[in-house]
């Protein structure tokens, strides 16, 4: 058999290369492909994705606040709703206002940062926000202001300990007072261990 010419080697040449180039493009293909079915996963079990959010805040009431028209939704916690009222030394008094206010100074005029975690039925982004580096979520329900609603146990019992905010007197559990004036309140949080197992039982 007769050795190649100089032409045939080039073209056999060529063609190997073309070769490893469509195998290598292959292999990105494939890996791009994977990454983004996993990040399809991620925004998916998270409901719309966690991402982040900062600047001023309008506070709501003592548990949601807006942020550039986007309504925010304090995760974990339960303030009484706007209208409520509490009883202290046999006096009413309207301690969701005070909530309210109580957030309010926590905000004061500085920027604030959340971090979402998806959104409740009510299409309101679920957060845990912060001011200066002071987790706002905790720090409510440390001052009384709110109650636990998964997540925030310990800081629940300072608050007790203390008889801080609503725990100076009798209150009524903010869902219990919703339910009791459906045409008063807000609409309802979500309780964060709840939301997860719907999360987990749907896989």
């Amino acid at each position: 058999m007769a050795a190649p010419t100089s032409t045939q080697r080039r073209h056999r040449r060529s063609r190997r290369s073309r070769r490893r180039r469509r195998s290598g493009w292959s292999g990105l293909g494939s890996t791009l492909v994977g990454f983004a079915a996993l990040t399809a996963l991620i925004v998916w079990v998270d409901g719309t994705g966690s991402r982040s959010l900062s600047g001023r805040a309008t506070v709501i009431d003592g548990d949601s606040l807006e942020i550039n028209r986007n309504r925010i939704r304090l995760m974990g916690i339960d303030a009484p709703e706007l209208r409520q009222l509490c009883r202290r030394d046999a006096k009413t008094w309207p301690c969701g206002r005070d909530s309210r206010s109580s957030l309010r100074q926590l905000v004061g005029n500085f920027d604030v940062q959340c971090q979402t975690h998806g959104e409740d039925q009510y299409r309101r982004l679920l957060a845990v926000c912060s001011v200066n580096g002071t987790e706002i979520n905790a720090r409510q329900v440390e001052l009384g202001w709110a109650t636990d609603f998964g997540g925030y146990a310990g800081e629940e019992g300072v608050a007790r300990r203390d008889k801080a905010g609503i725990w100076s007197g009798r209150f009524e559990a903010p869902a219990e007072w919703r339910r009791a004036n459906r045409s008063q309140s807000d609409a309802a949080p979500v309780n964060v261990l709840s939301w997860w197992k719907r999360l987990v039982s749907s896989f």
